[in-house]
């Protein structure tokens, strides 16, 4: 049987989690890691049971026997290859929150038949993952570090410089202009980590953060006077697609040398033409350019039997445009 004080020293330089099954103190395992259960020093002593409290009655609890040292009729760790035991400890290889609960541990003694009991409650903890640390700084220029980790219960300190800080907290208010090596410690049950950082003035911040602001403004203000431009391009664009418009003329007309008549005529024909502006040409005897609109026009006339009169035909044209020559045919 290995002695007990070079067990106490495998597992401090393994890391590994040793409990005592008649400890009156909690017993903390870490999660996915390996925990030791010691329930006797010499087993050959004794015929072993543990049975894990879960509900009210005792009876329907799951108990695992042990006898000669090895697990027999186990029910408590079925189908659990990773948890043996060895020399009267209980070895569990990988630990799961489900091994969390009271347990049981009854020895009966070989010899005199004698039974004695004892109670453990055992805790699993998920262990301390990465310490980070971040520094914030306000408008004022004071300073925050803040702590973070992945784990169950935990517990956060502070030291500035190797000297201790406020305790407890996962963050912690540093007066303006503290500078020096700041360290993070976390811990809990089952383990422990720390960071240490080195501290910058906030001045040095605020002095990145306005430059970045003057570049930002230099940015705004180069874009006001190139987007202005974009739009009276565009308005011109506009402008000029609406000039070529189609310009409809109401033209109506008559002969010349006639006189009004009493009586009633037909209505006349309306007609609309469609004007299409030209460019301009030069006449051959240089004349000034003119702005030159030509239009066909194309019209029928009411026209009455044999036997009434020949109808006037009258000509009017109102065309709204400026400088513009009308040239019709026929």
């Amino acid at each position: 049987m290995m002695p007990l004080f070079a067990l106490m020293l495998m597992l401090t330089q393994t890391a590994e989690c040793l409990c005592w099954l008649n400890q009156t103190d909690p017993c903390y395992a870490a999660l996915g890691h390996k925990l030791n259960l010691v329930m006797v020093l010499d087993a050959s002593k004794y015929d072993m049971k543990i049975r894990k409290r879960i509900h009210n009655n005792n009876t329907n609890d799951p108990v695992c026997r042990v006898k000669y040292g090895r697990m027999k009729d186990c029910d408590l760790y079925s189908n659990r290859p990773e948890v043996t035991v060895i020399n009267g400890t209980l070895i569990i290889n990988r630990v799961i929150r489900a091994d969390s609960g009271n347990y049981t541990l009854t020895l009966n003694h070989r010899s005199d038949g004698t039974e004695t009991s004892t109670d453990l409650q055992v805790n699993v903890e998920a262990p301390v993952g990465s310490v980070e640390v971040s520094i914030s700084c306000s408008s004022s220029g004071a300073m925050r570090a803040s702590c973070s980790s992945e784990g169950d219960q935990l517990l956060y300190s502070w030291t500035l410089n190797g000297d201790p800080l406020m305790d407890g907290n996962s963050s912690i208010d540093l007066h303006e202009g503290t500078d020096g090596n700041i360290t993070c410690s976390v811990k809990n049950h089952v383990s422990h980590g720390q960071t240490t950082i080195s501290l910058k003035p906030c001045s040095v911040l605020h002095v990145s953060l306005i430059a970045l602001g003057c570049v930002a403004l230099i940015l705004i203000l180069l874009f006001i006077p190139v987007y202005h431009t974009y739009k009276k391009k565009q308005v011109k664009s506009t402008a000029a697609a609406a000039n070529a418009d189609v310009i409809y003329a109401y033209i109506s007309h008559k002969k010349k040398g006639e006189k009004k008549k009493t009586e009633s005529l037909p209505t006349a024909d309306v007609e609309y033409v469609e004007v299409k502006p030209q460019k301009k040409r030069k006449e051959r005897k240089e004349k000034k350019d003119e702005e030159v609109q030509y239009g066909e026009v194309m019209f029928t006339l009411n026209r009455s039997n044999t036997h009434l009169q020949p109808q006037h035909e009258c000509i009017y044209s109102q065309v709204h445009t400026c400088n513009i020559a009308l040239s019709l045919g026929n």
